[in-house]
């Protein structure tokens, strides 16, 4: 009896819970713009995430899950709760980083805790979104991108050209630039992000057969200046097209094709853009640097190395979230770096981030944490392989490989595009599965 009531008032308010899955998706990459400071940035998608959160424990709604998928977020889940609790407590035979914070060392840890749950949380429930009303969702997550993807071509051309550049409320000031002109991170604290999200966007046009929206984002994503994200839409179209491009009827085109792009990469090594922001990133020497670029990419080198030796000292529940930049002078290794700029890379003071997801979640949660996190990967990745449209496998790829570079596994977009991946492969192979209740 208690059921059916509960399912009744759950199909009442279901005008309310579409208003609320629509703002979640439309809102969610304004992370910085539109935004209201709190001590930190409170965001109208997550605002719309907790509600729903709220309505689907309430009503004790069953999301449609795999096995595997319930045994890696289970365990996922567990691991992080042990390691955030036990390094709450934990003393070190050495002294810690200190550093400004939002709300103390251990409230930090906490509040990243609380985001990781959210983001959790974002992955049913998109799961559960996608998978009972798909086009209308991924209608609002578009539009939603193409709102802050305008936004974004606007910000980096009118910036180029020294125009008037408004920014929206709650966005940093300055905020992240090329050159300390050029406005490259759109709705988003850094261009990195920007730049993931628009080709997750791309994919997900694609992937409901709006291929000039599709092309638009894709477009858009240059704004950003990000290595990875150009990189990233090349794998993506390559990956998309593959069968396509390598049918018969197309081979007459393919070798003047690869010639004229052959010309195209020639003449584009040879400009400044390549030197400054494609070779000194890739391929500069750390022990001997001259250029921003060349900074940036010992500095990333020197960061993994800190991360990768925190990890290995800490191998069963890592040094807690959050907790990365408190142990970061334990563990640094100037080896093989220019002594010139060692002083900038230790950053004394300073809150420093791994910037790259696999080793976040191996210096901070553990070797447990990252082999589920990486089993977690590897099962979306095979289950994009169901998508009919071929769109999101070559996305899951791109997501694979920008975490290389990335500041934070807790995005909320993140997992809501992986729970689109887990819905599509539920929609096409296991129609019937047994639902499975987040509560």
């Amino acid at each position: 009896m208690e059921s059916a009531i509960k399912h009744r008032w759950w199909i009442r308010i279901g005008s309310w819970r579409d208003f609320l899955c629509r703002c979640f998706f439309f809102c969610m990459p304004f992370t910085q713009a539109l935004t209201f400071n709190v001590g930190f940035p409170l965001k109208f998608s997550e605002l719309a995430l907790i509600l729903l959160g709220m309505l689907y424990i309430l009503f004790n709604k069953r999301i449609p899950l795999t096995r595997p998928l319930i045994w890696v977020l289970g365990s996922l889940f567990t691991i992080v709760t042990v390691s955030v609790l036990y390094n709450l407590f934990r003393s070190f035979p050495y002294p810690l980083r200190e550093f400004e914070t939002r709300f103390g060392y251990a409230g930090d840890s906490i509040s990243r805790y609380v985001y990781f749950v959210l983001a959790l949380l974002a992955f049913f429930i998109s799961t559960d979104a996608f998978f009972t009303h798909k086009q209308r969702y991924v209608r609002a997550w578009l539009a939603g991108a193409m709102v802050a993807a305008s936004y974004s071509l606007y910000l980096t051309i009118f910036s180029a050209l020294k125009g008037p550049v408004y920014l929206l409320p709650g966005m940093t000031h300055p905020p992240q630039t090329i050159n300390g002109v050029i406005i490259r991170c759109g709705t988003f604290l850094e261009g990195n992000m920007m730049g993931l999200y628009l080709i997750l966007s791309t994919a997900m046009s694609f992937y409901v057969r709006r291929f000039k929206t599709g092309f638009y984002l894709l477009l858009s994503s240059f704004t950003t200046f990000s290595t990875l994200t150009i990189l990233s839409v090349f794998v993506f179209l390559l990956f998309y097209f593959q069968r396509t491009l390598f049918q018969k009827k197309y081979l007459s085109y393919i070798i003047p094709g690869f010639a004229a792009l052959g010309i195209v990469i020639f003449f584009f090594t040879r400009t400044p853009l390549y030197k400054d922001y494609v070779y000194n990133k890739l391929f500069s020497d750390p022990q001997n640097v001259s250029t921003e670029s060349g900074y940036s990419k010992a500095d990333r080198l020197f960061s993994i190395r800190d991360a990768w030796h925190m990890g290995a000292a800490n191998p069963l529940l890592g040094v807690g979230l959050a907790n990365y930049a408190r142990h970061y002078d334990q563990y640094m290794d100037t080896d093989g770096f220019d002594p010139a700029i060692v002083g900038l890379l230790i950053r004394k003071g300073s809150r420093v981030i791994p910037n790259n997801i696999y080793l976040e979640v191996w210096a901070e949660s553990g070797a447990i944490a990252f082999c589920l996190f990486l089993l977690l990967l590897g099962l979306l990745l095979v289950y994009s392989l169901s998508d009919r449209s071929k769109a999101l496998f070559p996305a899951i790829l791109c997501l694979l490989i920008c975490f290389t570079a990335y500041p934070s596994f807790i995005m909320i977009y993140l997992w809501s595009f992986m729970g689109l991946t887990a819905a599509e492969h539920i929609r096409t192979k296991q129609p019937q599965h047994p639902a499975q209740t987040i509560s």
